[in-house]
């Protein structure tokens, strides 16, 4: 293999893309798409709300009727009592100007049970409102029907909400505060990350092979070069073109992290002065604490191994089924079981959050064909140093061995035109 012929083909591989405006806009645009796509649902539930709609109340207990506060999605009017007849007479007179009507019964002390009439299912928000507000009245009425002094306040008192402080050990010895949601949040991240960019790059190398083999470009192309060369060239090539895209976004997450840390610390300054009484300082500081906590350059550099491994076994696949078809739309039927992998990985991590060092995820996680994304959930969890080495020499020894098989596909098949080719015969060219 000629090093100089290689490094020519990464090159070109390598500048074709990133000169592209389109790689200079997706690499700006994902990261706020990203975002977009988390405050998309906020923006739309804001956008879905509607007026507060009347609840009419009939109260036969006499007891319950004013103790339903309203709120912005629903207000409530006491009403006097009615047959359901009578009610359903109101409801049409209204039109559409009550939403329903709440009937108390006299006995729902006793039965606790409460029935609500409408044209159509009630939104389970508006069922909630009622339990809540029953709920706490119907309990001090309870309380209250022991005739002990002072019992209300007695169990208010009892009640006890014990918040959890999560703190770990690093080798020294020193404690820093670490967040099991921010462990699972940032687990998820990496995973889909890693999902995302075997399958956008895998696709990219595939695409690129069959352009070449397709446009004939490729007869020529190893006319002055190996094809071992050529696929190398492009399967490293593809992975600088990644690796930038990830240094882009770690310096631009930097940025946005760094510009937050000071806004956050401008923001305790002002709720110190008593400019913001209603923001719960304490929480905002164990949050940042426990970001502050993460390991964050060993958890990234880990998922570049990780992301390069993962990298080059399904891109050797991608480029050896690449090699094997005429037209892009004659590739589907290879890269589906490829992609089922990727996708049992990525639910197999998913099942892994709860028990990230269960029997599941620590075998998955060995895997090579699933411990790129499975590795990533459980790695916020600090994982021993002992399987993350076994998991990445799998890793890599399977990556490599795969480079090496693909190459023989590689050789023959994109210089096939003509037929279809089986897995049986890429069998055969492994030969």
């Amino acid at each position: 293999m000629d090093r100089n012929r290689l490094f020519l083909v990464m090159q070109h591989e390598y500048l074709s893309i990133v000169a592209k405006k389109s790689f200079i806009v997706t690499t700006i645009l994902v990261p706020i798409i990203m975002i977009a796509f988390m405050a998309v649902p906020i923006i739309l539930s804001e956008f879905n709300r509607s007026d507060a709609r009347l609840v009419a109340v009939v109260d036969r207990s006499g007891q319950y009727g004013n103790v339903f506060e309203d709120n912005e999605d629903y207000t409530f009017k006491v009403m006097p009592d009615m047959e359901i007849g009578s009610m359903k007479g109101e409801f049409d007179k209204a039109d559409g100007d009550i939403y329903a009507f709440l009937v108390i019964p006299a006995n729902v002390d006793s039965m606790t049970t409460v029935n609500v009439y409408s044209e159509k299912p009630i939104k389970m928000s508006l069922s909630e409102r009622i339990e809540e507000c029953l709920n706490a009245s119907m309990t001090d009425n309870r309380i209250a029907s022991y005739n002990i002094p002072e019992l209300n306040n007695i169990i208010s008192t009892c009640k006890v909400n014990v918040n959890v402080k999560s703190h770990t050990w690093n080798e020294d010895g020193e404690e820093s505060v670490s967040s099991s949601e921010i462990a699972l949040i940032t687990g998820l991240i990496l995973a889909f990350m890693t999902y995302m960019f075997v399958l956008m790059y895998g696709a990219m190398i595939m695409g690129s092979v069959v352009e070449e083999k397709t446009n004939r470009i490729v007869e020529v192309i190893v006319s002055s070069c190996r094809p071992i060369e050529l696929m190398l060239g492009k399967i490293l090539g593809v992975a600088l073109v990644g690796l930038t895209q990830i240094a882009v976004w770690v310096v631009l997450v930097s940025i946005v992290s760094l510009v937050l840390g000071i806004g956050s610390a401008f923001s305790a300054t002002d709720m110190t002065a008593g400019a913001i009484p209603d923001v719960p300082q304490g929480e905002a500081s164990e949050i940042i604490q426990a970001i502050m906590g993460v390991n964050w350059v060993r958890l990234i550099g880990i998922f570049v191994l990780y992301f390069i491994g993962g990298y080059l076994l399904y891109a050797s696949l991608f480029a050896a089924f690449g090699s094997a078809v005429d037209q892009q739309s004659d590739a589907n039927q290879y890269t589906m079981p490829v992609m089922m992998i990727i996708i049992i990985a990525m639910v197999v991590g998913q099942s892994c959050m709860e028990n990230p060092d269960g029997q599941l995820g620590v075998v998955c996680s060995l895997i090579p064909f699933t411990s790129p994304i499975v590795m990533m959930i459980r790695l916020p969890y600090e994982v021993p140093v002992w399987q993350i080495a076994l998991s990445l020499g799998l890793l890599y020894g399977t990556a490599l061995l795969l480079v090496y098989l693909a190459s023989r596909i590689y050789r023959i098949g994109i210089l096939m035109y003509g037929r279809k080719v089986s897995f049986k015969d890429m069998l055969r060219w492994l030969k």
